[in-house]
């Protein structure tokens, strides 16, 4: 799954700054682009946390250590 995040998120990051560097008026401040850069980061950001987070509840991924984290976080939460 590690493979998976690193080839994605340089490539999301990517996908952003070059729509970016394409779509944006030579004279835009740079709040402006870093306030859309980090939007559409965000937005993307679910092409990268949606196949994640099907992957961990997998049955055979169900040992998992973020499934064991969440198990324990709940179990304590509740008493």
């Amino acid at each position: 799954m590690w493979v998976f995040y690193m080839i994605s998120l340089p490539l999301t990051v990517g996908m952003v700054l070059f729509t970016l560097r394409y779509y944006a008026a030579p004279r835009v401040p740079r709040y402006v682009l870093f306030t859309v850069g980090y939007t559409w980061l965000s937005s993307l950001s679910i092409i990268v946390l949606v196949p994640a987070d099907i992957w961990t509840v997998l049955p055979n991924h169900s040992n998992s250590i973020s499934l064991r984290i969440l198990k324990y976080r709940r179990r304590t939460s509740h008493d």
